[in-house]
């Protein structure tokens, strides 16, 4: 009995690319609009986005310990009091995309999530979000306040740091309204 091997040959980038994880594919939860609505029914809404100094960006990440995507804040004056904004965070192996409402007293009011990985929603229920209802600025650790779900640990603590950023923002940074 004879033995024949023959040798493949197998691009590297396909052997590089099967070793990479999956990105998880992303679920709209809900429009922009229908969020804006939850948080703030019945308001009008004005723009106010601005961007972080350099300075401002440092202060954040060294003081509240928080990561910043970006340095645009995306954000709308509530006719009826208080503030909302949008931001991203890094979930797992997604970008979580999140809207807060913040009132004039710097508490958060609520939060609805936008865009999430499919399979990674659900842990950014009512309940869990309820955690950080009531939340100001301030020095929290997100993992002390926000229950972590198991093989979601990531999402969770970065939605709460998220929160905590943009309540810093709100009592620290927002421009005089005009």
């Amino acid at each position: 009995m004879s033995f024949h091997s023959r040798l493949l040959f197998v691009p590297a980038t396909a052997i590089f690319a099967a070793a990479l994880p999956q990105a998880a594919v992303a679920v709209e939860v809900q429009t922009l609009q229908e969020a804006q609505a939850k948080l703030a029914p019945g308001a009008t809404l004005t723009p106010a986005d601005f961007k972080l100094e350099p300075e401002q960006r440092s202060l954040l990440k060294e003081s509240y310990k928080v990561p910043v995507m970006r340095p645009a804040v995306k954000a709308w004056r509530v006719s009826t009091g208080g503030w909302l904004f949008l931001d991203q965070v890094y979930g797992r192996e997604d970008i979580v995309t999140y809207l807060v409402s913040v009132g004039d007293d710097n508490k958060v009011r609520g939060i609805e999530v936008l865009v999430c990985a499919d399979g990674y929603c659900d842990l950014f229920s009512r309940e869990w979000r309820a955690n950080l209802v009531g939340r100001t600025h301030g020095k929290w650790m997100p993992e002390e306040v926000v229950p972590m779900v198991s093989g979601a640990t990531l999402s969770c603590v970065h939605v709460a740091e998220g929160v905590k950023k943009i309540l810093a923002i709100h009592a620290r940074f927002m421009p005089a309204a005009g």
